[in-house]
């Protein structure tokens, strides 16, 4: 699909069909979602795969009761490691310039997964305190990933085969891509 068609079939899909999304699908967004722009070339962030129903669940509850997130066959995560900016450009990097490259990069995780014929929600609503238990490995009595104390979750996008263009609005599970940690398959 040429650029422009990528961007002018981009919706927020929020109804998703019952069809697992290949491995090799998710291989080639990500392989494009790593390529995101970054200030100082830091490349804070890390992409979390997400598959298991009771991972999903959980946070869809935590992204205020958005259970449209549940239904996806595959969530995925984008973590920023903000040590990365912020070694570079001190709290500036840490507040401001990982959030934009955070927003680089689930822009590209979106127009990929379009690409590939899937359609993709963009959430950037959530409880902070818990997505970022559950990003930082922080005792919460929560699921939780082994991740660092300085991750910070900033977006989560699901995807899948959309059920209908009707049912949107315009506009060894799991994995970590972009110098992520390896996770136990287990635990999420």
């Amino acid at each position: 699909m040429d650029f422009a068609q990528v961007v002018k079939k981009r919706f927020m899909c929020r109804s998703y069909q019952d069809r697992d999304v290949p491995d090799e699908v998710l291989e080639r967004i990500l392989d494009l979602a790593v390529r995101f722009p970054s200030a100082g070339h830091t490349q804070p962030q890390e992409f979390i795969v997400v598959r298991n129903g009771n991972t999903k669940y959980w946070l869809a509850w935590a992204a205020l009761d958005q259970f449209f997130i549940a239904e996806a066959l595959v969530v995925i995560a984008v973590v920023s490691d903000t040590r990365r900016s912020k070694a570079r450009y001190s709290e500036r990097g840490e507040k401001f310039y990982s959030i934009v490259d955070g927003a680089f990069a689930a822009l590209l995780v979106l127009l990929a997964t379009v690409n590939e014929g899937l359609g993709a929600a963009f959430v950037g609503a959530f409880d902070d305190d818990e997505v970022n238990c559950w990003a930082c490995h922080k005792p919460c009595g929560r699921l939780a990933l082994s991740r660092s104390a300085s991750a910070r979750s900033l977006h989560e996008s699901c995807r899948g085969f959309p059920r209908s263009k009707s049912s949107t609005t315009s506009g060894g599970e799991t994995g970590t891509w972009g110098g992520g940690h390896e996770l136990e398959a287990g635990n999420l």
